[in-house]
């Protein structure tokens, strides 16, 4: 005797699954989704450039907020995904905005120091994004589909539910463990990665541990905003990332980053709470 198990069955199993593992249905659901569409463009040896709308890296940025939202929806229905828009929309601003104005002054004063300003549209060269669509549309482009494709999975989901029982180090550190990996097609994909030393990875990821801490630390300052992390995500990856943003630019911006975690680490033992994400 066979037995076959259809669609109306298999849709219950899998909210009841996706409720009792949320972490990994997130992680999996998020991996999948960007690396389904960066893992061929890296097969087929495209490359992405500043300011070159294709190809681009961009569409598989959207992973984790997707996958946040689908997995929100299976877990926590209706009322969770009206709580994930109300963390999308709040704005609230302390005194921990600081460290966003302090990082974009560094890198002005970086760049001032450097080579100059010059061609302000360099401040605004994005990967993956065409330059032809205008320095404002770039920002909001990146802010919807970076920032928000990422914070809304990273923080917004991941680290928002480790925050009810963990300590913001412990939260921090497995989102980076998380969030580094799933960068790891574009090593083969974007041409501001290709050709990194081991030295050089070795720096990103420890940079990007930095920003996982400092990101955390904004989301649970701010009560919980998305909104606010996924423009300080942007306006650091403006100051350290674009054609501007680059050299001696990216390396005082990064500094300041990792300078600004241990900061955070060091007052998190002393002071840390656990379960400390506010509403």
């Amino acid at each position: 005797m066979t037995t076959s198990i259809t669609t109306t069955d298999l849709a219950p199993r899998i909210r009841r699954w996706v409720s009792k593992h949320p972490f990994p249905s997130f992680v999996l659901l998020a991996y999948t989704l960007s690396w389904a569409y960066w893992v061929p463009l890296a097969l087929r040896d495209d490359t992405v450039r500043a300011g070159v709308g294709w190809p681009s890296q961009m569409p598989g940025l959207l992973g984790p907020a997707v996958a946040a939202v689908i997995v929100t929806s299976l877990a926590d229905g209706r009322v969770g995904l009206a709580d994930l828009w109300s963390r999308i929309t709040r704005w609230r601003v302390g005194w921990w905005w600081l460290s966003v104005l302090a990082i974009l002054l560094a890198g002005a004063i970086a760049i001032a120091a450097t080579d100059g300003f010059g061609d302000t549209a360099d401040l605004t060269l994005y990967s993956g994004v065409s330059a032809g669509i205008g320095p404002l549309a770039t920002i909001v482009f990146a802010l919807v589909v970076n920032g928000f494709g990422e914070e809304i999975g990273w923080r917004g989901f991941l680290a928002d539910r480790l925050l009810h029982n963990h300590s913001l180090t412990v939260t921090a550190l497995i989102v980076a463990l998380v969030w580094a990996p799933w960068h790891t097609p574009l090593f083969f994909l974007m041409s501001s990665f290709q050709g990194f030393s081991p030295g050089e990875i070795v720096g990103w990821t420890l940079g990007i541990t930095a920003g996982s801490f400092v990101l955390a630390w904004l989301y649970r300052g701010s009560g919980a905003s998305i909104l606010l992390v996924a423009v300080w995500h942007i306006a650091f990856n403006f100051t350290s990332a674009t054609q501007a943003g680059s050299g001696v630019v990216a390396a005082v911006t990064s500094t300041l980053v990792m300078v600004t975690a241990v900061v955070i680490i060091v007052n998190d033992r002393w002071f840390g709470r656990s379960g400390q994400r506010a509403p």
